[in-house]
């Protein structure tokens, strides 16, 4: 029973707020999805740590603008507009919501069942002078250099002179039942600007390896089988993960020729093997506290016995993360939290789980990070990188703090948004605005301030906060279903906890998430989303306050279930509208039928008194279209809400318009 356009009732009796009646999809979507390409460009200093599913910063900037109350600072590039406004964000995740808000003057209040989003935004919303950040950074990286960079020499194989490793590729060792060979994603290393092209054979004749009494034949992985049984080579899983790979090519710095390539050396053999002595030396959680538990995406790991995620590391990168830790402990604690979350987030790209993409001519040396397609993959060749190179380099310490540190913390000082100019776009710096705000620990500290906010991990169907206390609420749920983000995040949690073992509650209990990750059912979705919906009704001030944030899916059950909830914490729709969300070329849902637009859902606490939008019966749902789609769903919606249906009625309507 699908629905026709909302039919406006001309005086509406509750208070309006901008939103309400207009919002300028058309420059949104513009903006939209330019920034869809690159978010990390545009809102650098909300990238300090690796997360998930982060919605647009530009489209949230457009929403908290059309809650200004002065039509005269409504303007997307005009600085500030909501000075002394209290906007509450529920279920933060990135921190989009805080980020844009504070920016334009407000107070902020962010809840987060998950500790990594809680550190990211108090370590990226702390007013800390960049110099600071600067002596901090340096002191800690040049000591980690003095304990690492030993272990992260060769020598040019043209001078022979002592060289810094940029990185190592690791071929993967399987065996096919009589032999062992050694498989590589490509057999191209590099292809130069001129067409030539560098190639494993260059270094290893015949590509063949010896090493004592073994030899190995190196195969590329689209020719991974024996020609002697025609059996395919398959993974040696008896061996622990990180020993299933065997250093094959050194890529190195020589301070007089410059960059090279060369074969693994017995003087790099030796070398790994002082590190793995060195690795037995040294402390690191036991094997329980870095226990792979099961889920959704880390069954992947199980599922080729990786028990610890120890095991994803080798023992030069373990030695890294040990000699961090350490040197952590003695950073002054202002610094720790941001500083912790920098080291965490930089073994995505220092992990045996990195593969190598740098052949390209356009990414030469460019890193394939661990959860480049949003779940465990397991490469061919492996790239082993160097935390401490001294260069500025893909996936290396220096470079992370540059782009989400210096960089971001430049950003964050004087804000740059893009703008539509003469067939492109140019920058256009926000002055007066500025990304960061002072830490409270009470709502009455807000009282006749701007630019402060309480950030907490907790769980948001019971808020410490009084009653009509919030402005606005805006926000981004959960995705309903088959999100293993809160699984995936166990890569970064262990060695997190180890950093900052009193700054969280390592232990919270993930299945108090909305998301269904083990079941098929909705029910959860709905009982934990209706417990925070309600939560939010109670604290939202009244006549002007709104409940506002963006959702998209194609299952009926899930806007069945949204639908629910949303009735059984009394809120009504507004409005809507449709806005670009998702690059279409993103790894993780190219050639997917996957939606590309979200639904702004304005909502208010319900009133059978002040109703002012009706949605009568009508019309078809356009699958066909992404844009289409997500209008059609949210007309649906705010029907069902307005409408005294039961829940299987609800079901129904929503099962006629998109079926199961």
């Amino acid at each position: 029973m699908p629905f026709v356009e909302q039919q406006r009732r001309p005086q509406p009796s509750f208070a309006c707020v901008p939103i309400d009646t207009s919002f300028p999809e058309e420059q949104v979507n513009t903006l939209a999805k330019l920034e869809s390409y690159n978010k990390h460009l545009f809102r650098p200093n909300t990238y300090l740590h690796k997360w998930w599913a982060r919605r647009s910063g530009v489209t949230f900037r457009y929403i908290l603008k059309h809650l200004v109350e002065n039509a005269e600072l409504r303007d997307y590039y005009t600085p500030g507009g909501l000075e002394g406004v209290t906007i509450l964000d529920p279920m933060m995740g990135g921190g989009t919501t805080l980020h844009e808000a504070i920016r334009l003057g407000a107070n902020v209040i962010g809840y987060d069942l998950d500790p990594i989003p809680v550190l990211q935004a108090r370590a990226s919303l702390a007013r800390i002078p960049a110099r600071e950040k600067e002596m901090v950074f340096q002191r800690f990286l040049g000591r980690l250099e003095e304990t690492l960079r030993p272990y992260f020499l060769t020598r040019c194989p043209d001078c022979g002179k002592a060289s810094e490793i940029q990185f190592t590729l690791w071929a993967a060792r399987k065996s096919c039942g009589c032999r062992e060979a050694l498989i590589v994603d490509s057999l191209v290393l590099r292809e130069e600007t001129d067409g030539a092209r560098k190639q494993i054979e260059d270094y290893y004749p015949g590509l063949r390896v010896t090493r004592g009494q073994r030899q190995w034949e190196i195969l590329p992985k689209s020719d991974a089988h024996c020609r002697a049984c025609g059996r395919a080579f398959g993974n040696n899983i008896d061996l622990p993960f990180a020993a299933r790979y065997t250093p094959l090519i050194v890529c190195g710095t020589c301070p007089t020729h410059g960059s090279f390539f060369k074969a693994v050396d017995a003087d790099d053999l030796t070398l790994d093997q002082r590190a793995k002595t060195a690795l037995e030396q040294i402390a690191l959680p036991d094997r329980s506290a870095l226990r792979v538990v099961g889920g959704p995406k880390s069954g992947d790991l199980l599922n080729k016995r990786i028990d610890s995620y120890r095991d994803l590391f080798t023992a030069r990168q373990l030695l890294y993360i040990s000699s961090a830790k350490s040197l952590l402990e003695e950073v002054e604690a202002s610094h720790r939290e941001w500083l912790s979350a920098l080291v965490s987030t930089s073994l995505e790209f220092n992990s045996i789980l990195c593969g190598y993409k740098g052949a390209d001519k356009r990414r030469a040396g460019a890193i394939r990070h661990v959860f480049s397609h949003h779940a465990y993959s397991f490469p061919h060749t492996a790239l082993e990188n160097n935390p401490v190179f001294s260069q500025t380099a893909s996936g290396t310490l220096r470079r992370l703090f540059e782009d989400r540190v210096r960089d971001a913390g430049k950003w964050a000082a004087e804000p740059i948004e893009r703008q539509p100019w003469a067939g492109g776009w140019r920058k256009v710096s926000i002055r007066g605005e500025t990304d960061a705000g002072t830490a409270c620990s009470t709502i009455a500290d807000f009282a006749g301030h701007t630019r402060r906010y309480m950030v907490e991990q907790r769980d948001s169907s019971r808020m410490p906060l009084p009653d009509a206390s919030v402005d606005f609420v805006v926000t981004d749920p959960p995705y309903f279903d088959s999100v293993q983000y809160s699984d995936l995040s166990h890569f970064f949690r262990v060695w997190l906890r180890w950093f900052l073992p009193d700054h969280a509650d390592w232990d919270f209990e993930h299945g108090m998430s909305a998301v269904a990750e083990t079941e098929a059912g909705g029910e959860k979705y709905r009982s934990v989303m209706a417990a925070i919906f309600r939560e939010c009704n109670r604290v939202l001030r009244r006549p002007h306050g709104r409940l506002i944030f963006t959702f998209h899916h194609w299952r009926a059950e899930a806007w069945a279930q949204l639908t629910l909830s949303l009735r059984d914490a009394g809120f009504a729709l507004v409005n809507h509208y449709t806005v670009h969300a998702e690059n279409p070329v993103s790894v993780h849902i190219r050639q997917l039928n996957a939606l590309k637009h979200d639904a702004i859902l304005v909502l208010r606490p319900w009133n059978s008194a002040n109703r002012a939008v009706a949605y009568e019966a009508g019309g078809v749902v356009s699958t066909a279209d992404s844009y289409q789609f997500c209008r059609d769903c949210a007309r649906i919606l705010g029907q069902c809400l307005e409408s005294p249906l039961t829940d299987i009625e609800i079901h129904t309507i929503w099962r006629a318009a998109l079926g199961n």
